[in-house]
């Protein structure tokens, strides 16, 4: 599944490689829950919401 990330600043949706998306959320929640968020942001995504952690927000990439 691809995610689709955009920073409150920006006006378009960018598809994010997993590496890029924990790095994003290491900067947004910290080292400790980074992996975790992850896992809850891709659950999220998978039912076609949006959610936004800190600055950034993810949904389902098309």
């Amino acid at each position: 599944m691809k995610i689709a990330t955009q920073y409150s600043y920006e006006k378009t949706w960018q598809i994010t490689r997993d590496e890029d998306l924990l790095r994003m959320l290491k900067e947004e929640v910290g080292e400790e829950a980074a992996e975790g968020t992850l896992s809850y942001v891709k659950e999220i995504c998978k039912s076609g919401k949006t959610i936004t952690v800190g600055s950034c927000r993810f949904k389902k990439g098309d």
